[in-house]
């Protein structure tokens, strides 16, 4: 049996990621470059499928290969690991995937690297599993509820004792096992060029052009798509209709409310998905600035504006933490950089990327920037700050450390005010908006706050 293009670019991209901490969005754009025209959107979606599965799942598929092989799978080669892994999950999880063909290809593509001595260890191991011909035990539940949850769910045993602190046993079963399914396709209307009342007309269009099912959700410019949509120039999303945006990350716009003459400022604009929905909000009737230090963030946000067609922002390529505005600003969004816990069913590398001690920095950093941001308001103007994760020193840590700190100089605002009415649950008795993973709204986990400026 030869072996396919698509899984050869998803087990060199699954050792990338985990060889090489690369980001799987990236490596796949450089590979899918390289062959655009042998590949289908069905092998892209395989491709997909195996390396975000594989990342998902590796350490439970990796404890399944340690106890049926005899040898210790780190003394072997990346690309070893990464058939063996990588065949696993399309043996235990891949239902329309004949077990042979993951055994064959698995084989085929050490073959292919030029490790010939270890085909018949990586087809002898991965036929053992294909039987499923043994059980292995795993931690009892009630003895040591951690370490089954860390195997279970396939997470770092490091963030489940973390997580561990916070929530019940049966939450936790909620937040891992929804960390591991694949997040809905969510975008957000570019109300500028349909007006969200008239999200209808978009839906048509979609199915139309493009045979795309869509699902409305309870905020208004929010759709469901029912897979991943075509982001060529002349697409719909090329031509700036929509962009992709998950709900929770939607709600932030509706916090900073902008209103007509407002000088509002992003602190950090890229990639711009938050920077666009302000932009739309307030409808060219607010003066915009974005803030970006990083070069490849900074033109990423860039790009996002210019493709929906909102001009009207002012750039500044500078790390706000040394930016200083020429008058005092109404607003500023502060989405601030986090340790993204809040989203690791969309980047499941960051399982295992990450380690205990990302938070501690992470929440240093944005404490210099909040009160950074609080010298930069006039009185009366708000900071809204958001971050991707729902970790309590980046998020209510942050609000309680500014009620002790500074409560002469500011006051907190409850998010309750400015969110639709279906989503004011997610706001906690503190005032913060909380998103959880696990969610019944199957949104992203994160955290935000408003505090205005006497």
């Amino acid at each position: 049996m030869s072996l396919s293009l698509a899984r050869e670019i998803a087990y060199d991209a699954f050792v990338a990621v985990m060889e090489h901490r690369k980001k799987p969005e990236k490596i796949l754009a450089e590979m899918y470059a390289q062959h655009e025209s042998k590949l289908k959107r069905l092998d892209r979606n395989f491709i997909k499928e195996i390396l975000y599965g594989s990342l998902r799942w590796n350490s439970k598929l990796y404890w399944i290969l340690q106890n049926t092989s005899k040898r210790d799978l780190e003394k072997s080669s990346p690309e070893i690991r990464a058939a063996l892994v990588c065949g696993t999950y399309q043996i235990y999880y891949m239902d329309r995937v004949p077990d042979r063909a993951a055994v064959n290809e698995s084989v085929e593509y050490i073959r292919k690297k030029g490790q010939h001595n270890a085909c018949t260890f990586v087809n002898g191991i991965l036929r053992q599993i294909a039987r499923r011909a043994e059980y292995f035990a795993k931690p009892d539940k009630v003895a040591k509820p951690r370490e089954y949850l860390a195997l279970q769910f396939a997470h770092p045993q490091w963030l489940v004792d973390r997580w561990y602190k916070r929530f019940r046993f049966e939450r936790m079963e909620q937040m891992l096992s929804a960390n591991n399914q694949p997040p809905p396709v969510t975008v957000r209307i570019n109300a500028l060029k349909t007006p969200v009342e008239n999200a209808a007309i978009l839906q048509d269009n979609l199915l139309r052009e493009e045979k795309m099912k869509s699902d409305r959700r309870p905020l208004r410019s929010a759709l469901h798509l029912d897979h991943s949509p075509d982001t060529g120039m002349e697409s719909l999303f090329g031509r700036g209709f929509y962009t992709i945006q998950d709900e929770a990350s939607q709600l932030i716009g509706y916090l900073v409310a902008p209103k007509e003459g407002e000088v509002l400022a992003d602190a950090c604009a890229g990639p711009g998905g938050k920077l666009s929905h302000v932009y739309e909000l307030g409808a060219e009737k607010i003066r915009l600035l974005a803030v970006e230090k990083d070069k490849d963030q900074y033109n990423r946000a860039r790009d996002t504006m210019h493709r929906l067609g909102h001009e009207k922002v002012e750039w500044i390529h500078e790390d706000f933490l040394t930016w200083k505005p020429e008058a005092k600003l109404d607003k500023i969004l502060l989405d601030a950089p986090c340790s993204g816990l809040g989203v690791l069913r969309r980047h499941p590398e960051g399982k295992w990327q990450k380690k205990a001690e990302i938070v501690a920095p992470l929440a240093e950093q944005q404490w210099k920037m909040i009160q950074h941001a609080l010298e930069l308001l006039k009185p009366g103007g708000e900071l809204i700050y958001s971050v991707c994760s729902f970790e309590s020193e980046e998020t209510e840590e942050h609000l309680q450390r500014l009620v002790d700190q500074f409560s002469d100089k500011m006051e907190v605002v409850s998010p309750v005010s400015r969110l639709p009415d279906y989503y004011k649950k997610y706001v906690t008795r503190e005032n913060l908006f909380a998103v959880y993973a696990g969610n019944q709204d199957d949104m992203d986990g994160f955290g935000a706050f408003i505090i205005r400026k006497k």
